[in-house]
């Protein structure tokens, strides 16, 4: 047998208060949208019905009392042609652009001076719906009607497209294309106003230009007049190639003379270089000077002498007196002829020199002239041309006015042009109002989804109005708000057990098949792991307020635990209404826990069998006679050394303690145990209430293993009651 740990009566537990768990605020709502929708499915599925009806009674009441006809004037946004050849406009707008235009004039449309304009009509004032605005003398009153029409029509862009419409209703169908019609007609009419008169300030804009332009053509052709006049310029192009060429053959001549020029300074200065003996004549020079007739006739007395100096050294040999003398005449002859060449090169470089300076000096005044003559004439040709470039300038002037014009023609053409297209107005009208033939309020297939609509949503309303105020723990998920709290099982009530037991007290014992006695055990050995997870030898079940089940769960756990092998006592510490002994079928008044304090009787001899099937492991420790019992009993030494006596002689002993609000001893108690269960009965006790009590409850000594959820009521919306069918179908075929 599996035994809880025992522990001495002097073992005492750390008085060191425990740290306070967080909890969430007591008014935290948790709540669940489907199982509240299955709870009350019922009413929701009635409350459409009803809504249908509602629906039909107000469609008949609205149809006798309030008909209403609906009716619309589309409108079309036109791109505008670019061009007057343009054929087939193309619509390059963006959709944002489109949008914006046509809220403007859907705005423009209802804007209050044309509503006015258009009220004004005669068509307007016969219709019915203008006799609800007429003066004592009958007279309709345009401005009147406005201040209710403008809250009653619209005016939109429709999304997507080019269009916007104008939207009306009223109790007389008659009276919507008239009405309409006019706001469209009057809008249309004011559009086509604004339009023309754009048209006719922007034609006598282009206009003013056309006339300033004629009057800067007039004044350029005159400059241009008074130039050619002041500048003789007849023919421009044929006197300006004569002196291109005149200017061309100049310069060319300049620079023939400038090389003639240079040609004969450079030989002036050879020349002179030869006659100072810096330079030696040049080969042509002793050919010109050779060709001299002294020259020659020194070469022939030479020749003739070395013929005769050959003649005698044939003669007479190489060592002969006459060769001798004659080789000294040839030397003679010699020195003649080289001075007379040198007299001949001499008198030439003169005549060379003389000839070279007057042909220097010659072409220097002549290069003087042709430079002096071309400076003139590229003078000439510089102003000339730029009276030509000044007046090529006029021109070019009068043609970019010409062209100028010429558009600004083209402009004020097209313009009127475009002003005759039936396609360049920006707004036309693509569907005029018409009679309705059918009313647009009320129509029963929208009347009678709306009332279903709306009674439903009231009846949603109500219902989750009310879950959010009620405060009440009445599901599992409810505890979900107090996080603090470990749930170790709900309880149903003895009406959702589909097994049908009779009694509660002990109904593990008397019916252990039932749904009722399954989640008892379940609970059982959830407690009986925290019990010995913190070492638990007694435990205390008590509740927040009474009826909240805490003897018949203090009952039925003890049975589970007894059938698990566990040696259990149940002592009855609820002094003010003792019910423990009653429901574990023995004497109520006997003696018990009261007699033992007061010292009238043995803990042995006050202890009973609960009687039954687990006779051997659950023993009684009832109240004790009424005489003895005394609250403050609980409060004293013997008390403890009573809990530790009973804690080493059983393996678990349980105390039904009283309700924590109407029994201040329930909480003293709980502080000499060691662990206590809270017992909460749904529909019953406040979320606030049972957060305080767990807070109470954690700053006592014992442990606080969990609460019970006792007897909720159409368990979770049905979401558990598929789990106890499940679980007492399994049972009975056990």
């Amino acid at each position: 047998m599996t035994t809880v740990p025992s522990r001495s009566p002097t073992d005492t537990r750390s008085q060191t208060q425990r740290p306070r768990p967080t909890t969430t605020p007591a008014g935290a709502i948790t709540l669940d949208p489907i199982r509240v929708l299955r709870q009350h499915a019922v009413l929701l599925v009635a409350s459409v019905f009803i809504g249908l009806g509602v629906g039909t009674v107000a469609h008949f009441a609205f149809d006798a009392a309030y008909p209403l006809y609906s009716e619309r004037v589309l409108f079309e946004l036109v791109p505008a042609p670019e061009g007057v050849s343009e054929v087939i406009v193309r619509d390059e707008r963006t959709e944002e652009a489109v949008e914006r235009l046509g809220q403007t004039e859907a705005a423009r449309i209802i804007s209050r001076d044309l509503l006015e304009k258009a009220l004004s009509s005669r068509d307007v004032e016969q219709t019915k719906w203008s006799e609800g605005y007429r003066d004592e003398n009958g007279r309709f009153v345009p401005a009147d009607a406005v201040d209710d029409l403008e809250d009653e029509i619209s005016a939109g862009h429709l999304r997507r497209t080019t269009f916007f419409a104008l939207t009306w209703s009223t109790h007389v169908a008659s009276d919507l294309p008239i009405v309409l019609n006019q706001i469209a007609n009057t809008y249309i009419a004011q559009k086509k106003e604004r339009e023309d008169a754009r048209f006719e300030q922007n034609r006598t804009t282009f206009r003013r230009n056309l006339d300033d332009l004629d009057s800067q053509l007039l004044s350029l052709s005159k400059e241009i007049g008074k130039f050619v006049e002041e500048n003789n310029l007849t023919s421009t192009s044929e006197e300006r190639n004569d002196l291109l060429l005149i200017v061309e053959d100049t310069g060319r001549r300049c620079n023939e003379t400038k090389s003639m020029l240079t040609l004969a300074q450079s030989r002036q200065q050879q020349t002179e270089a030869k006659m100072d003996g810096l330079l030696e004549p040049s080969p042509e020079d002793i050919r010109n000077a050779d060709t001299d007739s002294q020259v020659e006739k020194a070469n022939l007395q030479l020749t003739d002498v070395k013929v005769e100096v050959e003649t005698y050294r044939k003669k007479f040999g190489p060592e002969h007196q006459a060769l001798t003398s004659m080789q000294k005449r040839l030397v003679a002859a010699e020195i003649e002829r080289d001075a007379k060449r040198e007299e001949i090169l001499k008198r030439n470089l003169n005549a060379d020199f003389k000839t070279f300076t007057d042909q220097a000096e010659s072409y220097a005044g002549l290069l003087e002239k042709f430079e002096g003559d071309l400076t003139a004439q590229t003078i000439r040709l510089r102003d000339f041309t730029s009276n030509v470039s000044s007046m090529q300038e006029l021109k070019e002037r009068r043609e970019q006015l010409l062209e100028a014009r010429s558009k600004q023609l083209d402009v004020i053409a097209n313009l009127d042009q475009l002003k005759m297209r039936e396609d360049a107005r920006s707004v036309t009208v693509a569907h005029s109002a018409q009679t309705p033939r059918e009313k647009s309020f009320p129509k029963l297939k929208v009347m009678l989804p709306l009332g279903a609509v709306l009674t439903l949503g009231l009846v949603l309303t109500f219902i989750f109005v009310r879950e959010l105020l009620d405060t009440r723990i009445r599901y599992a998920t409810d505890f979900a708000a107090i996080p603090s709290l470990r749930l170790l099982g709900s309880v149903p009530d003895l009406s959702e057990d589909p097994m049908g037991p009779k009694n509660i007290e002990r109904v593990v014992r008397d019916a252990p098949k039932s749904v009722v006695a399954e989640v008892c055990r379940q609970i059982a050995g959830q407690v009986r792991k925290a019990c010995t997870q913190h070492k638990v030898k007694t435990l205390a079940c008590l509740s927040g307020l009474p009826e909240a089940g805490t003897t018949s769960f203090v009952t039925n756990l003890a049975d589970s635990l007894a059938a698990g092998g566990l040696k259990v006592l149940v002592m009855d510490a609820n002094f003010r209404r003792s019910r423990l002994a009653s429901a574990m079928g023995a004497q109520p008044d006997g003696a018990g826990l009261g007699d033992v304090l007061r010292g009238s009787i043995s803990s042995t001899a006050a202890i009973r069998s609960a009687g039954g099937n687990v006779d051997n492991n659950v023993d009684l420790l009832s109240a004790g006679t009424v005489e003895n019992r005394i609250f403050e009993l609980l409060a004293t030494p013997k008390f403890d050394e009573l809990l530790a006596e009973l804690s080493a002689r059983y393996d678990l002993v349980i105390l039904d303690l009283p309700p924590v609000v109407v029994a201040g001893d329930a909480l003293a108690v709980a502080n000499k145990v060691d662990g206590t269960v809270l017992i909460v009965r749904a529909f019953q006790e406040q979320r606030g209430l049972v957060s305080r009590v767990a807070t109470q409850l954690s700053d006592v000594r014992a442990q606080l293993l969990g609460v019970v959820l006792n007897r909720p009521r159409n368990t979770a919306g049905g979401y558990l009651r598929k789990n106890y069918e499940a679980m007492a179908s399994y049972s009975e075929k056990s």
